[in-house]
Parts: C-alpha cells; sequence; structure tokens
C-alpha cells in the first residue's frame, strides 16, 4: 500500500509505524520528479499485518483532532477513516489502493 504523507504526519505516524513494529520503505522520487505529498512511503499489505495496521490507524487518528487518514481503494472509492473500530479498518484495508495521512497541526 502506497502511503502520502501530508503536512505534519510525517515524524508521528512513522513512529507509530516504527513503534508497532510495521516495516515500510520510504519512496524517493525521481530526481525532477514533483510530488504533492512531502513523503510517500510503502507497506507491504499482508493478511498478518493488516491488524496491526489497523491498529496503528484507529490509535493514531484518535490522539488528535487534527488528524485525517482518507483511503482509496482499487474501485476509486474514497473513504474517509473518522469513526471507524479496528475491525472495520481491517476489512477495509484488503480493498485498499492509496492511502493518504494528514495532521494539520505540528507537533507540540
Amino acid at each position: 500500500m502506497r502511503v502520502a504523507l501530508f503536512k505534519d504526519s510525517q515524524g508521528s505516524f512513522t513512529e507509530a509505524l516504527e513503534d508497532a513494529g510495521i516495516p515500510y520503505e520510504e519512496l524517493r522520487p525521481v530526481p525532477g520528479q514533483v510530488m504533492a505529498a512531502g513523503t510517500l512511503i510503502t507497506i507491504a499489505l499482508t493478511t498478518a499485518i493488516t491488524g496491526p495496521i489497523a491498529t496503528v490507524l484507529v490509535a493514531w487518528l484518535r490522539a488528535r483532532a487534527s488528524r485525517k487518514v482518507m483511503l482509496t481503494l482499487r474501485d476509486k472509492t474514497i473513504v474517509h477513516l473518522e469513526g471507524y473500530s479496528v475491525e472495520q479498518v481491517q476489512q477495509v484495508l484488503e480493498l485498499v489502493e492509496y492511502a493518504t495521512v494528514i495532521d494539520t497541526k505540528p507537533a507540540e
């Protein structure tokens, strides 16, 4: 799953992934390529890891009201994760093509 990290989400979100032991890889843009996101990472989605990823997403969102996560599914439907349980997020993750993670306020 490709994840675009916007605004002030990079540090806190990647830290949450690391704390949960979820491996990710930062994708570097090709020289001269323009990226809308500050950082782009990829996470290998396997059945064994969807539960921990869902847990991280829900906990990260609940920690601050300024945070948003939007998932683009394979059928191009966009799901905003506000109010979802870990179990619901885990089910949706099986259909995800791309994720956008945003924190609109800097860490305090």
